[in-house]
């Protein structure tokens, strides 16, 4: 081992383990202080479903599922690079434990075991040419969003070098044993002087089948150094190999690249087992101390874990509309925040920021409320940052002050008074059902096997609402029993609790509680996704325990059970669109397609399609509010351009009351009125089965 020598009269062994030990207290200092930051935020339980966490971790981190399946080159590049540092993992703790044990006990190295040590020499080529694409992707092909960052350039550059120097050590263990055991096969005379630290004269273990390191050896001696000179490039190679590793040490903690510590953490603690499940608000009534006590600890550590890759960016509606928000923006801004603010406190001493509101300042208000809520950001972070909370809690905020436009504060107050976000009375939540055959039956006045939880739009909006009653047809036709709650059915709230209004979001689901407890029912059907969403996940810490459906789950049983059987076949080109809350929040994608399928049409994907799909626009309170100036084409116009361009298509299929009026808005906007038909699910199986619409 290298370290047998000695330098300046002290062994090589007590230097590493004194480097090792300076380079671990600053690591460990730095980690302690960055913890300690995550602490100032507010609890929240992360510990719950230790196997799903386990499970998750083992899929995502040391699998990489998420990356395996994500962008080109980058899908294949960022998991060689990765699991080559799972190797060297074990190779660096080898090399650290053998060289300080050496002056007294022989520690294998990882070039001397069997198949590890193939496999590690095999991975630092991987690695190297890992790197190669990574970089070309990040500075010659770079996507939008990703960051080219000196950071980023310096961690690329120590890897390399980390990769390079493993190399050259092999190289040199290789050139020593091949001198001690047969120097004339390199070119030796026979009475050349064998190395000083040859292997097996020591009673040390013999290399093992090292390809990589053995062709590095031999493309040295090919380019005239000698066999000595290389075993000497391995020596000074291994112990700058150590001091790249404790450079990284020292370095990650402090760098923008930290993520490489923290992304790990991030996917364990990830928001399990639903998606899109928002933590309470803090109803302590006491004003923290610093911003970040606004924040939940999790919250924190997705500016710790953030890789700035773009990948958030690109998926991003606002971005794409033009919008000033930047999912990508925020988690760097909450970075700066959490580092700036919680080393000034540690420190004791106040943040450097002029009195300047990160909330509404650093991070501007119409950003804030740019948001669609629609989880693409969220769902396709490689580390499961969780960015949709972070924005939705600063929106609480913002609401405690008033600071809301006027046509949102409008809604807000028009679902204090009435319950609806439309302004209307409870009297006319079922106007259209006047004069339904067989009428509605009251679930809190006679028991029913399914409760028909309507929701604002499906029941005020006039082409939701037609849609509606066109549902109900077919829910008689195949002899469902089914109800409604009358009078006592408010919004479910899910849009309200996404705007920030946390208060008004609880007051509406205990009213919907109290409602619900006197009805008699055995399971709850909706055919909003948002309601969908909020009454499954929401809705449970109110008490709600009953198995909540989406209507297109119900229409799909029915058809393929032969309750409902369709009597002619449509004609056209169909192209389904995915809504946000039924799809990338709950996984429901196949039972809308067998239903389109069932009716005869000829279904074909959208480009953007199924957890890729692309949001209308509508979420997160934004159909609420006045549209953002500046923005270059509203999101449900773009989706509508995407379709098309899909030749023959003619009809575009929605499953939510939302999409339905967002996407008759955006046919007209573009004139393709007569080209493609905005239909919803329900009104496409009314067709199909040949009812007369009464």
């Amino acid at each position: 081992m290298p370290t047998e020598v000695t330098i300046l009269g002290i062994s090589g062994a007590v230097w590493l383990l004194l480097l090792l030990a300076i380079c671990s207290a600053v690591f460990a200092w730095r980690m302690s202080a960055l913890l300690r930051v995550l602490a100032m935020g507010r609890r929240e339980n992360r510990l719950d479903h230790p196997v799903l966490r386990a499970w998750t971790f083992l899929k995502e981190v040391i699998c990489q599922s998420r990356m395996l399946t994500g962008e080109s080159i980058i899908n294949w590049a960022h998991p060689a690079i990765f699991w080559g540092f799972c190797f060297f993992v074990i190779a660096s703790a080898l090399m650290f434990v053998g060289g300080i044990a050496a002056p007294w006990l022989w520690i294998p190295q990882v070039e001397e075991i069997p198949v590890l040590g193939t496999l590690v020499d095999l991975f630092a080529v991987i690695v190297l040419v890992g790197l190669i694409a990574s970089s070309i992707r990040r500075y010659i092909l770079t996507p939008p969003g990703l960051q080219r960052t000196m950071d980023a350039t310096i961690v690329v550059l120590l890897i390399a070098a980390l990769m390079v120097s493993f190399l050259l050590a092999e190289a040199g263990g290789y050139a020593d044993e091949v001198w001690c055991h047969a120097p004339a096969s390199v070119g030796m005379s026979e009475n050349a002087e064998k190395s000083e630290s040859c292997p097996r004269e020591r009673g040390h273990g013999t290399q093992t089948f090292l390809p990589a390191g053995t062709a590095t050896a031999y493309v040295m001696l090919a380019a005239g150094v000698s066999p000595e000179g290389v075993v000497n490039v391995g020596v000074t190679a291994w112990w700058v190999h150590v001091a790249i590793l404790l450079t990284f040490l020292v370095y990650l903690p402090f760098s923008k690249h930290m993520h490489l510590i923290w992304a790990p953490f991030a996917v364990f603690f990830a928001e399990l087992p639903a998606k899109g499940t928002l933590p309470a608000a803090d109803d302590s009534g006491k004003e923290p101390s610093t911003q970040l006590g606004l924040f939940t600890w999790r919250m924190l550590l997705s500016g710790y874990a953030c890789a700035e890759c773009g990948r958030c960016e690109r998926v991003c509606p606002a971005v794409e509309s033009g919008s000033k928000l930047s999912p990508r923006e925020i988690l760097h801004d909450l970075k700066s925040l959490v580092l700036k603010d919680g080393i000034a406190t540690l420190k004791g001493r106040k943040p450097d920021d002029d009195g300047r509101e990160f909330i509404g300042g650093t991070v501007p208000a119409e950003a804030i409320w740019a948001c669609t809520s629609c989880y693409a950001c969220v769902d396709i972070c490689p580390v499961r940052n969780e960015h949709v909370p972070i924005i939705v809690q600063m929106r609480r905020k913002l609401v405690d002050e008033g600071k809301v436009d006027a046509k949102l504060q409008e809604t807000l107050m028009s679902l204090q008074r009435y319950g609806n976000s439309q302004g209307k009375s409870a009297r006319k939540r079922f106007d259209w059902a006047k004069d339904l055959p067989g009428g509605l039956k009251d679930a809190t006045k006679e028991p029913v096997d399914m409760l028909w939880f309507l929701g604002d739009y499906a029941a005020y909006h006039p082409s939701s609402a037609r849609v509606s009653r066109l549902v109900a047809l077919v829910f008689n036709q195949a002899g469902i029993d089914f109800g409604v709650l009358a009078k006592g059915e408010k919004s479910a709230g899910n849009d309200v609790r996404r705007i920030g209004e946390e208060g008004l979001f609880e007051m509406l689901a205990e009213q919907n509680m109290k409602a619900l407890g006197k009805a008699d029912f055995q399971r709850i059907v909706t055919t909003d996704p948002h309601t969908y969403h909020t009454l499954k996940h929401e809705y449970s810490r109110f008490g709600l325990e009953t198995p909540v459906v989406h209507y297109s789950e119900v229409l799909d049983e029915c058809l393929r059970t032969g309750k409902l059987s369709p009597k002619r076949s449509l004609e056209g080109k169909a192209v389904y669109h995915d809504p946000c809350y039924l799809g990338r929040y709950n996984g429901i994608y196949d039972p809308p397609r067998r239903v389109i399928d069932a009716t005869g049409l000829e279904r074909v994907e959208m480009p953007r399609n199924r957890e890729n799909s692309f949001c209308c626009g509508a979420g997160g309170g934004k159909i609420w509010m006045e549209e953002e100036e500046g923005i270059s084409e509203r999101p449900a116009v773009s989706r509508i351009r995407e379709a098309l361009q899909i030749d023959g298509v003619t009809h575009f299929v929605v499953s939510c009351p939302k999409d339905l009026g967002m996407f008759e808005d955006a046919v007209k906007t573009v004139g393709a009125e007569d080209r493609l038909r905005i239909i919803d699910l329900g009104e496409l199986v009314y067709e199909a089965i040949g009812m007369e619409e009464v």
